[in-house]
């Protein structure tokens, strides 16, 4: 019976890089929450006794509305120009780091990386991805706030049951904002790492899972018992596709780098 191949750990996503890209999120919906509300609860509240009487009060409050979003999707926007560059570019960097660190480890084989075509181009789509995510974020809230308000407007709401509307509005914004950090976390490991494991001609992989999440997808589960392998040029066929360890929305799963030799197409 042959023995049994070499294998690197998982390269898993850095729990600080994704951390560190959370907090830079929920800081610019904090930003908005702050501006937005007291601009909001101070035109509210000069209004208020006019609502039921006139149509004045909506066309006031969706004047500072318009207002409001065109200066936060422009903030947004700006941002997002910086930040996802700023995160990628970190992840990279987790990433680069550990594979060589594995590779020295596993195998006494010392790689100074550099930024390849393949490696330039994951990196490219990675941040074009979290550019339109981060716009994205502004401008569904901003959406579901000028909802809210002209809702009030409409059937007389007070201050009150807006602002509270507002606080779960803001809530579940912030809660989007943690996953697309985590979830693209995850997508970017599995962008880069792909790569990097072309680079360097290996090829070979099997499936981790990472015991994490509260609703698990079965067939990763199963994967990761049978310690399934597949090509990293190819994906793991699991549930009909070819698919990645951290593609899919959610996906936690990594996986194992199997030392079989270096470039042996």
């Amino acid at each position: 019976m042959p023995p049994k191949p070499k294998t690197l750990k998982p390269i898993r996503p850095n729990a600080g890089v994704g951390k560190a890209y959370e907090r830079d999120l929920i800081a610019l919906i904090d930003e908005m929450e702050r501006a937005i509300r007291s601009q909001l609860r101070t035109r509210y509240r000069k209004v208020e006794d006019r609502i039921t009487q006139d149509a004045s009060p909506a066309a006031e409050l969706q004047s500072l509305m318009d207002k409001l979003t065109e200066r936060w999707r422009s903030r947004f926007d700006e941002l997002a120009e910086s930040l996802a560059p700023r995160f990628v570019d970190k992840a990279t960097a987790s990433i680069d780091r550990t594979y060589k660190r594995e590779l020295d480890r596993a195998a006494g084989f010392t790689i100074q990386f550099r930024p390849t075509e393949g490696v330039t181009d994951a990196m490219k789509a990675c941040v074009n991805e979290n550019v339109l995510l981060i716009k994205s974020i502004g401008d569904h809230h901003l959406s579901e706030v000028n909802q809210m308000v002209m809702r009030a407007v409409a059937h007389g709401g007070d201050l009150g049951e807006l602002t509270d509307g507002l606080q779960q509005r803001f809530g579940i914004t912030r809660r989007r904002a943690a996953n697309i950090a985590r979830d693209q976390n995850a997508k970017v490991t599995s962008a880069i790492n792909k790569q990097r494991q072309i680079e360097t001609g290996l090829f070979e992989s099997e499936w981790v899972h990472s015991a994490g999440g509260k609703h698990p997808r079965e067939s990763h589960v199963e994967a990761g018992r049978k310690r399934l392998r597949f090509d990293v040029r190819e994906g793991a066929l699991i549930d009909g596709e070819r698919i990645w360890p951290g593609q899919l929305p959610n996906c936690r799963c990594s996986s194992r780098v199997i030392l079989r030799g270096f470039n042996d197409k």
